[in-house]
């Protein structure tokens, strides 16, 4: 949680700015639109999204246990609808910054876009190289989601 600084704060507004990242980011989509305490939201690489088309992406994450339960008992498939980011994200109108990436071994990448695109408030996107992956300008872009997730909170939660 990000909180934002008193002199900054909206009258009567939510203070509190959401900070998820994979795990956290699929949670954040899931459980933000039943809490009023915040204010605005930022999910990078966000799991949990678009579970139809996640059991057939091979990963390396807990989507991989998913996929292998969900193979020897396929009836997985109708409780999953309810523990889907992107469902959820449909009720989320807060505005929200997602950080989602072209390539992402643990966490498939079109369910991290399905969770972008089905933000029912305002939304920002920023087009990450990779996640949960080392790579060449890794440093560059971090510093740069961290420059625009900071820029993000001050315009939605007001500064000092």
């Amino acid at each position: 949680m990000v909180g934002a600084p008193a002199a900054g704060r909206r009258p009567g507004g939510p203070r509190l700015g959401y900070l998820g990242e994979s795990f956290g980011g699929g949670l954040g989509a899931l459980a933000l639109p039943w809490d009023d305490r915040f204010g605005a939201a930022q999910l990078t690489v966000p799991t949990f999204g678009n579970h139809p088309l996640r059991l057939t992406l091979p990963c390396t994450g807990s989507g991989e246990a998913v996929r292998a339960y969900h193979r020897e008992h396929p009836e997985v498939a109708d409780v999953l609808r309810y523990f889907d980011a992107a469902t959820a994200a449909t009720r989320l109108e807060l505005p929200t910054l997602v950080a989602a990436a072209l390539f992402d071994p643990a966490v498939p990448p079109p369910g991290q876009f399905a969770v972008y695109n089905a933000l029912a408030g305002e939304r920002e996107l920023q087009v990450l190289s990779a996640g949960h992956f080392p790579y060449r300008g890794m440093v560059a872009e971090a510093a740069e989601l961290d420059e625009g997730r900071t820029a993000f909170f001050a315009r939605h939660l007001g500064r000092a």
